[in-house]
C-alpha cells in the first residue's frame, strides 16, 4: 500500500497520511503558480465537491466522477456509466455519479476541486497533466487487478516508481482526406509515402477548386501544435532536455518540422495562411479542404459525412527520419481526498478498471485507441466500421512504438493555447520560421523554470 493512500482505520496512519496529503497540495500549489492561482479564480462559478466521503455502510456508495468529454465522446461515456448503474458489477451499494464540465473548464475546475480538498472520487485526465497532479493523487501501484495494458500507454501513467491514474485509451492524430476530390484530382488512395501525399497534395490544386491539405483544423490561438510536435518527433528531435528544466526544439528537427507546416500556407500554395478559429474544420466538412490532420476523436465527425472519407497513417513530412504521431490518453485518476475511506479508494480504483477494461464502444464507438491489450485484441473492434479505417492503423502504430507521447512538465499547461502561438504565426506568415522558433524556445524555456 503507498503512503499517499488516505483514510485508513489506523489513527496514526490517518495523521501521517493527512500531513503527506498537506504536502502534496502545498507543492501542488508552488507548482502551480500564480497564474495557476489566476486560472482558479475563473471557474468560481462552478460549483466544487465530490460527494460523500465515507464508505459504502447500508448508504450504499455512489462515486463522483468528473469527465470532459461531450459530442459523440460524450454519449459514449454516458452509455458506459448508465450499463455500470444498470449492472451494479462492482456490487448492488455502489454506483457512479457522472458529471461532465466542457472541456475548457475541466482543468480548472479539477484544479479548485484537489486544491481545496474535495476532489471527485474520479476523474478524467489527460496523461500530459499526471506529473503536475501527482502530489494530490493516489498511487495506486498496489490497488490494480490487471498491468495487461499496452506498455507505452501505461507507461504515461508512471511515474517516479509510482502509477498515478489507469489508461482508458490512446488518441494519437492521422490523416484524414475526402476520397471524392482525390478521385477528381486523379488520385487514387492509401497514401503511404510523402512522395505519394506530395503528387497527391499537387494534383488537387491543379484539378480541383479545393484546397489540397491544412494541417489542423483548428487553428484558433494555438493551433497546429500537435501536428508541430509530431513533426519533430519524425526527424528525431525533442521538446526538452532530459531533466525538463530547457527547451531544446530550436535545431534542425524543430525547425524542419515548423518549415514545413509554413511552407504549406507559404510557397506550395496548398492552404491559405488564414488561422481563423473553425476556418478548417467546416472547410473540410463543406469539401473546399481535401486533407487535414486530426485525432481518433474525428471518426464521430466523419460518419456524420456525406462525402466517402479515408485515412492513412500521417506520412507528410518531408524526408523525415521515421514514422511517429502525437498521442496522448485519458485516463482515470483518484484524487486524494481527506476524508474517503481506504475502501473508497479501492472501490474507486476497481470502478476505474470496469470502465477501461469492460467497455470495447470506448474504441468501435468513440473511436479511441483503448489501452487494455484484451479489448485492443478482441473480437470486437474489428467488426467496427472504423476498425480497417482507424483503429487498425493506430494499433499498428502503437505497437510498432510509433506514438510520441507529449512530454510531461510540472509546472506548465501542455494545452494552453498560449504556448504556441509562435506557431500560428508562422502559419499566417507573419514571422519568419527561424523567429518563430526562437519565440517558442525562449517562452517554453520560461515557462517550465
Amino acid at each position: 500500500m503507498s503512503d499517499n493512500t488516505v483514510g485508513s482505520a489506523d489513527t496514526h496512519t490517518d495523521q501521517r497520511q493527512a500531513s503527506n496529503e498537506r504536502t502534496g497540495r502545498r507543492r501542488f500549489l508552488q507548482a502551480a503558480g500564480v497564474a495557476g492561482a489566476v486560472g482558479l479564480a475563473g471557474c468560481s462559478g462552478l460549483t466544487g465537491g465530490g460527494g460523500g466521503g465515507g464508505g459504502g455502510g447500508g448508504s450504499g456508495m455512489e462515486l463522483s466522477y468528473w469527465t470532459l468529454f461531450g459530442g459523440g465522446d460524450g454519449e459514449v461515456m454516458k452509455s458506459i456509466i448508465d450499463k455500470f448503474n444498470e449492472e451494479r458489477p462492482l456490487g448492488e451499494d455502489v454506483t457512479i455519479n457522472r458529471q461532465r464540465t466542457p472541456w475548457e473548464e475541466h482543468y480548472n475546475r479539477l484544479y479548485t476541486a484537489m486544491t481545496g480538498g474535495s476532489p471527485p472520487d474520479l476523474a478524467i485526465s489527460h496523461a500530459s497533466y499526471l506529473r503536475r497532479f501527482k502530489p494530490t493523487l493516489n498511487d495506486i501501484s498496489g490497488m490494480l487487478s490487471s498491468n495487461d495494458y499496452v506498455d507505452q500507454i501505461l507507461g504515461a501513467c508512471q511515474i517516479d516508481g509510482g502509477t498515478y491514474a489507469v489508461p482508458m485509451d490512446s488518441h494519437p492524430v492521422g490523416l484524414y482526406y475526402n476520397v471524392d476530390i482525390l478521385n477528381e484530382a486523379g488520385v487514387e488512395p492509401p497514401i503511404e509515402n510523402f512522395q505519394q501525399f506530395e503528387e497527391a497534395c499537387n494534383a488537387i490544386l491543379e484539378n480541383t477548386d479545393a484546397k489540397p491539405f491544412s494541417p489542423d483544423p483548428y487553428w484558433g490561438g494555438g493551433g497546429g501544435f500537435r501536428q508541430w510536435f509530431m513533426g519533430l518527433n519524425q526527424y528525431g528531435g525533442q521538446m526538452f532536455n532530459d531533466d525538463m528544466t530547457e527547451a531544446v526544439f530550436g535545431d534542425e528537427a524543430g525547425t524542419n518540422s515548423l518549415d514545413f507546416l509554413a511552407s504549406v500556407s507559404g510557397e506550395r500554395n496548398w492552404d491559405t495562411p488564414d488561422i481563423s478559429a473553425d476556418r478548417v474544420a467546416q472547410s473540410f466538412r463543406n469539401g473546399s479542404v481535401a486533407m487535414t490532420v486530426n485525432g481518433t476523436w474525428y471518426v464521430n465527425v466523419m460518419r456524420e459525412q456525406d462525402f466517402e472519407w479515408g485515412f492513412d497513417k500521417p506520412r507528410v513530412f518531408p524526408d523525415a527520419d521515421q514514422l511517429r504521431t502525437t498521442a496522448d490518453s485519458h485516463t482515470i485518476i483518484v484524487p486524494q481526498k481527506s476524508n474517503a475511506s481506504q475502501e473508497r479508494i479501492e472501490t474507486s480504483v476497481a470502478a476505474a478498471e470496469w470502465i477501461t477494461q469492460e467497455n470495447p464502444s470506448w474504441g468501435s464507438e468513440a473511436g479511441h485507441l483503448p489501452a487494455y491489450s484484451p479489448i485492443l485484441n478482441g473480437d470486437a473492434l474489428p467488426e467496427s466500421d472504423i476498425w480497417n479505417k482507424t483503429l487498425k492503423p493506430f494499433k499498428e502504430m502503437a505497437e510498432d512504438g510509433q506514438l510520441a507521447y507529449w512530454p510531461q512538465p510540472e509546472s506548465a499547461n501542455l494545452y494552453d493555447t498560449s504556448n504556441w502561438t509562435w506557431i500560428t504565426d508562422a502559419y499566417s506568415q507573419n514571422i519568419s520560421v527561424d523567429q518563430a522558433i526562437q519565440n517558442g524556445v525562449d517562452n517554453w524555456t520560461s515557462t517550465i523554470q
